[in-house]
């Protein structure tokens, strides 16, 4: 299936959601956009020298337990969010990276979404895409967030980001994946 949104910010030619079902290898629903690494992301330092991506595309994974159909509407609120995480970087003239936290108004049970690495998929080589030997589209998994996790985010100061990562991705102390829970649910 495929759902192509109509008004994107200017920077942004097209984009559009693809949806993969549930497979054996990842049961799950994917969502994932084309289009929104046309925005050229101004550039940003993350520390020791290094610089972020300036090019992403974004994907959500959803439970299966979720019905995403075309007879089905709910599901759809977790698009919009993909969406909306996915032209915010283009309307505020920002670059967004892993862990960067979006905050939305949007009335619902999710009013933001968190940055992740996409650790459930099988290899790490699968969230950077080459479009030439040393450029590279970064793809970041956008997990849905409420007004509690973001409350518990800020209220740990400089420790919050890591409490809310590992809300959904847990690791012991030389990085290794020790459980996670990456699904968004409605």
């Amino acid at each position: 299936m495929k759902l192509k949104k109509e008004l994107v910010p200017k920077g942004i030619k097209q984009m559009s959601t693809f949806v993969f079902s549930p497979t054996e290898l990842l049961p799950f629903w994917k969502l994932c956009t084309i289009g929104a690494s046309d925005y050229l992301m101004p550039e940003r330092e993350i520390g020791v020298g290094r610089r972020a991506n300036r090019r992403n595309e974004y994907v959500m994974f959803i439970s299966p337990d979720v019905d995403v159909s075309p007879a089905s509407t709910e599901w759809l609120k977790l698009n919009a969010l993909l969406w909306r995480t996915a032209q915010y970087a283009c309307e505020e003239n920002r670059n967004v990276t892993v862990s960067d936290t979006i905050e939305m108004d949007t009335g619902e049970k999710y009013c933001g979404t968190v940055l992740l690495l996409p650790e459930v998929l099988p290899s790490r080589d699968l969230v950077k895409c080459y479009t030439s030997a040393k450029k590279f589209i970064s793809i970041f998994q956008v997990m849905p967030i409420t007004r509690e996790q973001i409350s518990g985010k800020l209220s740990r100061g400089n420790d919050g980001t890591y409490w809310l990562m590992e809300q959904f991705y847990i690791h012991d102390d030389d990085y290794n994946l020790i459980s996670s829970n990456p699904l968004a649910t409605l």
